[in-house]
């Protein structure tokens, strides 16, 4: 669900400072450094290498007799057939292409949501029966999904067209996003990130802990099938039972901190969105803070 390279970004953010420990990184073992130098005694520096052609002169001789050649021809025929076969083996290390691990960033995220919409994802058509949701107008299409969704474990809305577009667009360019959302002792931040049509939210402790691993704890699903002839695109927002680390009125003011942010927040709300992708170092948790109390 979450990527390696959103990871990394998480990283890069302060949120409390760090002691510097003195104890050094390695302990050095001198009964080790004792041990190893006494080696030295038992290595005798006056033994002669071994000359192996003298040694095995007979069985040279025996090979080149039966190959019909002399003893310094089949030497070279001996040398010619090594440098073959190594120049062979650097020729196939050429073309072996190395399996390399694309290290993933904020661009590669980017420019993966804009890729056609991800089969992993669920449709309209697997919810609803599109072809009757068709011949209704905006306005009962929006009661009916509302409605039908009513007595479920989960939150719905229905989005105008011209407002997606602008949040499909900016998730594009921004696919990642911290949001604080107020608890009873203080705030808990929430690390968000898009994947296409959809937004998956978990708290940045579990991020930073289990990095792609971490649980959603709310996926948002954005449902464009019906935008085109009717303006509007559905939502629906599901929330984690394994465990349950949110209610529905927490799911709520997730998804709407995420179309203040977004879309219709102002340009000082954008501007954090841009912040916290573009320039991390930069990025300023107390400022955040203070925009989403603007929210609440």
């Amino acid at each position: 669900m979450f990527s390696a390279a959103s990871r990394h970004l998480v990283r890069t953010f302060n949120l409390q400072k760090k002691t510097i420990v003195s104890k050094p990184l390695v302990h050095f073992d001198k009964s080790n450094a004792q041990w190893r130098s006494g080696l030295n005694r038992f290595y005798n520096t006056e033994v002669k290498p071994v000359d192996f052609e003298a040694k095995y002169v007979e069985k040279i001789k025996a090979i080149a007799k039966r190959e019909g050649l002399t003893v310094e021809e089949l030497k070279k025929k001996i040398k010619d057939e090594a440098e073959k076969k190594l120049k062979n083996s650097e020729s196939v290390k050429k073309n072996i292409v190395p399996k390399t691990t694309k290290k993933a960033t904020a661009d590669t995220i980017a420019a993966k949501s804009k890729l056609p919409y991800d089969s992993s994802a669920p449709t309209l058509d697997k919810l609803v029966k599109l072809d009757l949701l068709e011949k209704e107008t905006p306005e009962n299409i929006a009661k009916i999904w509302n409605a039908g969704h009513a007595n479920k474990d989960c939150i719905t809305a229905v989005i105008p067209s011209n407002i997606y577009d602008a949040l499909y667009k900016r998730s594009q360019e921004y696919p990642m996003f911290v949001v604080p959302m107020p608890r009873e002792e203080g705030v808990e931040f929430f690390f968000l990130q898009f994947n296409f049509h959809q937004c998956n939210f978990t708290s940045l402790l579990e991020y930073k802990t289990k990095g792609s691993e971490a649980r959603p704890f709310l996926t948002l699903t954005h449902f464009p099938e019906l935008q085109k002839s009717k303006g509007i695109v559905l939502m629906k927002g599901e929330i984690n039972k394994d465990p349950r680390m949110l209610d529905t009125a927490n799911a709520q003011f997730l998804a709407f901190a995420l179309q203040q942010f977004y879309v219709t927040g102002g340009e000082e709300k954008l501007k954090l969105v841009e912040k916290f992708q573009k320039h991390p170092a930069e990025f300023d948790f107390q400022d955040l803070i203070k925009a989403v109390e603007t929210l609440v």
